[in-house]
């Protein structure tokens, strides 16, 4: 029981200097945006084919802190599978989200966040044979803020999205369970 009582009292000393940094912590309201860059691996299957790639991954986002733990927004974010050529119409290959946003700070005062949201999904594809796509998709993400000065933070951040797109029949073809999803990893650059 002796040895337990400086954990205890070491835990409880902790959480108390935790509130008092969180009571001296001033709300923060008002709007802000981010811009995001990283790598993004997806993938898109129907009752056909499916396949994996990598690429470039982007976000952007925008919203209003309604206090220190809970911000709404916009997103729009999206992964590059292939590039498109303008030498080469049939190129090109993408998955993209606008979505709204929900940003949760679950321990005022510190940097990490969770958000989720949902929204729009669009496939597209450029290769011969090949259909685009729309959808409804969700999206879920994570990351840790690091203050660069007081209006700018810098952050790692992980996301993930995932949604089902529309079937497509014609007289060629008919694609049917047609889903995408992608994990992306970047970093995150926020102006408040």
């Amino acid at each position: 029981m002796r040895q337990r009582f400086p954990l205890f009292l070491g835990i409880l000393l902790a959480l108390s200097a935790l509130s008092l940094g969180r009571a001296q912590t001033p709300p923060q309201t008002g709007f802000w945006a981010a811009g995001e860059l990283g790598y993004g691996s997806a993938s898109y299957s129907s009752n056909i084919n499916s396949h994996s790639k990598g690429g470039l991954a982007l976000g952007l986002e925008g919203g209003y802190a309604l206090n220190s733990t809970v911000s709404l927004g916009l997103r729009l974010s999206g992964c590059s599978l292939e590039a498109s050529n303008l030498n080469d119409p049939t190129k090109g290959e993408s998955i993209s989200l606008f979505s709204a946003l929900v940003r949760v700070y679950p321990l005022p005062g510190q940097g990490l966040f969770l958000r989720g949201g949902l929204g729009s999904l669009r496939y597209t594809n450029n290769h011969p044979l090949e259909f685009n796509g729309s959808g409804t998709g969700l999206t879920f993400g994570a990351g840790y803020e690091f203050p660069l000065t007081k209006r700018l933070k810098l952050a790692p951040v992980v996301d993930f999205t995932q949604g089902k797109l529309d079937d497509v029949t014609n007289p060629l073809v008919t694609l049917r369970d047609r889903r995408c999803k992608f994990l992306s990893i970047g970093v995150s650059l926020r102006f408040s």
